[in-house]
């Protein structure tokens, strides 16, 4: 793994792998060799306040629970939907645009390993959707220049809370949405 804030990621441009460094703003096209060992802090305690009605794990907010998964636990998009399921949720996906800002926030304080977390959306025959029984797409709020076209999968850019496409296989953090 790279070292705790570096991200690989490929830039259609230059044809190739850029590596940016999301706490530091410093972008090159080799891989980084300082920095820490990527084995992150220490999990982030969830106060009662935070935990509502949620079970151990999850926090309450909107009416919802939403658990973050662990620093080192990254997944592709699919292992993020099953890993929600066996969580008892499934996969985030906004019913409110200022969900997304709540996570941001909240990652600060939490810490995930990656610059993205998986959101429930994909690209179906040329359309993004959010999946079966969740509200319609619509007016999402995109990074800006995305979609590229980079992948069928939506993420969102945990920095911004805005949305980007990515490819499924990429393993990033998840976050997991339920009612309690």
């Amino acid at each position: 793994g790279l070292p705790y804030g570096w991200e690989k990621k490929f830039d259609g441009k230059m044809n190739g792998f850029i590596y940016i460094n999301h706490v530091t703003g410093e972008t090159r096209t080799s891989p980084p060799t300082h920095g820490s060992s990527g084995t992150g802090p220490a999990p982030v305690q969830i106060s009662a306040r935070e935990q509502g009605s949620c079970k151990p794990g999850w926090r309450y907010a909107f009416n919802f629970c939403y658990y973050i998964s662990a620093f080192a636990d990254i997944q592709s998009h699919s292992g993020a939907q099953a890993a929600c399921k066996t969580q008892g949720g499934e996969l985030f996906w906004p019913q409110f645009v200022f969900e997304s800002f709540f996570l941001k926030k909240t990652l600060n304080k939490v810490k995930i390993s990656t610059h993205f977390f998986w959101t429930n959306g994909e690209k179906h025959s040329g359309k993004w959707d959010w999946g079966t029984g969740h509200p319609a797409f619509s007016n999402p709020k995109w990074s800006a220049g995305q979609p590229d076209g980079s992948g069928t999968c939506l993420a969102v850019y945990a920095h911004t809370g805005f949305l980007d496409d990515q490819p499924c296989e990429t393993q990033y953090n998840y976050v997991c949405k339920t009612k309690p």
